[in-house]
């Protein structure tokens, strides 16, 4: 990186000019989770006069701590960060190692993975606040008000930093300035997930064990008392000592099937989860059947994930690597292309298979097989040479015999 751009990026470090140190850290509303909030967060963020998003994106901080949403998102995200990627030449197509290698990095992956949150969160603004070693840092999406291109400082206010124009070698810009993300339809889906859950707490609280009840003769409060405090110490230990005639009955729930309320519920919340995230419910859950499973699996792998790795190649070509050549790092725009491996997906039994006939034909580079399926060769084997075959001198081999062919 060039020695000036770095000076300029520590005085812009001291004189507060980038974004993120501009912004005012703000309390985070993390209380209950209601319908009602949801819709008002909905309709603020949809407010053409005054839109604002911190209380949408406040929910989103709130409802993702869910298991299998997490699961689902992870598994979504890998489809992505798993997958094989080069520099290569525009022209020529040729992979280059050495700047290949320069994503092949910490802070590459941790662009992949805020990118990535663009599809569940919305649209999303990335700082480079360190082009010495690529630090790109998030821009709170709580501050964030795309469709004005501007970042508030205070999350309720309506003033801030228009980020159109003057930051176009520091920000990186994901997904539409309107997009709220997929979590806009989901937070109804996880609301009515966690009331389920608690309504399920609360009811194994209040039925979960056996209802105890005593019938006694005695009138006095002191009585009663002495009672019903051995009562709870019966429900707690399962001896206590009554008052002379007093009779305990234990009732067990006979109520509905609380199992089948509840637990059903959540799972077919979950399932409607599962489909706009990976494209089915059999990726994490068992499955009727191997052949239904591999359906969904593909529609994650060939369906979703191929969308979300196009727009990550779009950014990553037309906005990432301008801004690592403008700060001096060996990328070129204009030569330099970043694409994902599209060779076909074959095991290494396939593959020696297919390298093995061809072998048959044609003469394949030793460096090349040696680098592909990890052998070190050091020289080419001469040939066998069989028995009654000529020898060097065109002679016939010695001690030949029939029966040695079968040894």
């Amino acid at each position: 990186m060039a020695k000036n751009n770095k000076t300029q990026v520590q005085h812009n470090h001291k004189n507060g000019q980038n974004v993120v140190t501009q912004i005012i850290r703000e309390f985070k509303d993390q209380t209950r989770a209601e319908i009602k909030k949801w819709r008002n967060a909905l309709r603020m963020a949809a407010d053409i006069d005054s839109p604002h998003n911190y209380m949408l994106q406040d929910l989103y901080d709130n409802l993702e701590a869910d298991g299998h949403f997490i699961a689902q998102v992870l598994l979504r995200k890998a489809a992505t960060t798993g997958y094989s990627f080069c520099i290569a030449n525009k022209e020529t197509g040729k992979k280059d190692d050495k700047k290949t290698e320069l994503f092949q990095s910490e802070w590459f992956y941790n662009f992949l993975d805020n990118a990535l949150d663009s599809v569940f969160k919305g649209y999303t603004v990335l700082e480079l606040t360190d082009p010495s070693t690529m630090e790109l840092t998030l821009i709170p999406r709580r501050n964030l008000i795309g469709a004005r291109h501007m970042v508030l400082l205070e999350a309720s206010a309506d003033k801030g930093i228009d980020i159109s124009k003057g930051y176009e070698n520091t920000l990186i810009h994901i997904g539409k300035p309107t997009d709220l993300g997929i979590m806009a339809h989901l937070c109804g889906q996880l609301i009515w997930k966690r009331n389920a859950q608690q309504s399920w707490a609360e009811f194994t609280e209040r039925f979960g064990m056996p209802l105890i009840s005593a019938t006694t003769n005695k009138t006095s409060q002191s009585d009663i008392d002495r009672i019903d405090t051995m009562l709870a110490a019966l429900g707690e230990s399962a001896r206590a000592v009554l008052p002379e005639g007093t009779s305990i009955k234990i009732d067990p729930f006979t109520g509905g099937d609380a199992y089948k309320v509840f637990y059903e519920q959540i799972e077919c919340i979950n399932a409607e989860m599962s489909k706009p995230i990976t494209g089915g419910t059999m990726v994490t859950d068992d499955g009727s059947s191997r052949s239904q499973s591999e359906v969904h699996e593909r529609n994650l792998d060939n369906k979703l994930a191929e969308s979300d790795r196009r727009k990550i190649q779009f950014v990553i070509n037309n906005q990432l690597i301008p801004i690592m050549h403008y700060w001096g790092w060996p990328v070129n725009p204009e030569t330099d292309k970043f694409k994902w491996d599209d060779t076909f997906d074959l095991t290494p039994n396939q593959h020696w298979n297919i390298v093995n006939q061809i072998l048959n034909r044609y003469t394949v580079d030793q460096e090349w097989i040696a680098k592909t399926f990890n052998v070190p060769i050091l020289k080419e084997r001469p040939a066998p040479q069989f028995v009654n075959e000529p020898n060097e001198n065109n002679e016939p081999h010695p001690n030949g015999s029939l029966s040695r062919n079968f040894r």
